[in-house]
């Protein structure tokens, strides 16, 4: 009786960690944060003059070299063969980082991968977190380019599964001093 209740108090506090209102609204636009405007799909850069695009992509994933996860979908784009047009790669940094009100719009937890759809979908989304999803998300939007990575699979959800569960789990240590 007394793991269930420790189970229960486990649960609940994860969901008031995540902040759900958040999570739950991670896909709809955004309004001006500071330096940051989200008022269309397009991400752009503001000075008090004019407001700059940081990408003209159809795509921006916000990764960096060091991140496992973001492994998955720089894999993705490289046998997959796709352009920077299609998908440019930008450090969180341009955003003041992972932490930053402007990265956490698109990313709730403050975590990378994140993934800006800066063309219209039919979905309404223009953001994506978590490795897993954008790869999911990535490999469906561009289904006729390149390998299918075959997501319906067995051995490659094993292989999916197997990343998510015993490396991500541990790969903080190696980042840590």
């Amino acid at each position: 009786k007394s793991m269930t209740m420790k189970s229960i108090g486990l649960v609940a506090l994860l969901l008031a960690a995540i902040d759900i209102p958040n999570v739950l609204a991670f896909s709809t636009p955004r309004k001006s944060i500071a330096s940051l405007s989200t008022s269309t799909t397009k991400l752009t850069m503001s000075s008090n003059e004019e407001a700059t695009p940081l990408s003209k992509s159809d795509h921006i994933l916000f990764d960096m070299p060091v991140s496992n996860n973001g492994a998955r979908i720089r894999a993705i784009l490289y046998y997959k063969q796709l352009s920077q047009q299609q998908v440019e790669i930008i450090s969180p940094m341009k955003l003041g980082g992972l932490r930053s009100e402007e990265f956490k719009a698109m990313s709730p937890q403050g975590l990378m991968p994140a993934l800006t759809i800066q063309k219209e979908h039919a979905s309404g989304m223009t953001h994506l977190s978590e490795s897993d999803t954008i790869a999911r998300y990535l490999l469906a939007e561009y289904a006729g380019t390149g390998p299918s990575f075959q997501s319906d699979n067995p051995r490659s959800n094993q292989i999916n599964r197997w990343h998510d569960i015993y490396l991500t789990t541990i790969q903080g240590c190696l980042y840590k001093p």
